[in-house]
């Protein structure tokens, strides 16, 4: 998909600004954030060697963006799949020609 269209725009807008609301207020995404800084301070509690902290911080980040991306894709294709029935529906609703 190009990402210079309109609906990689409006992807950007809608979740540079109103995600973090959504995010802020909702529960299970609190929760996970909680989880998530339990699990690093029992991380730095271990006090492991600095190159077994970069490893799992990279793997980390790693899965963190394969997350994001995936999420980001599902976004589009919600959308994309949208706006064809949109279209569809739009050519269902034009009189049939008469032959």
């Amino acid at each position: 998909m190009e990402t210079e269209s309109a609906l990689y725009q409006l992807m950007g807008v809608r979740m540079n600004g109103v995600m973090n609301g959504i995010t802020n207020s909702d529960g299970q995404y609190q929760e996970i954030i909680r989880k998530s800084d339990e699990y690093s301070g029992r991380l730095e509690e271990l006090e492991l060697p600095e190159e077994v902290r970069l490893l799992i911080d990279r793997y980390v980040s790693e899965q963190n963006a394969l997350g994001s991306r995936y999420g980001m894709l599902a976004y589009l294709l919600g959308f994309s799949d949208c706006r064809e029935m949109l279209l569809e529906k739009r050519l269902f609703t034009e009189p049939p020609q008469m032959s």
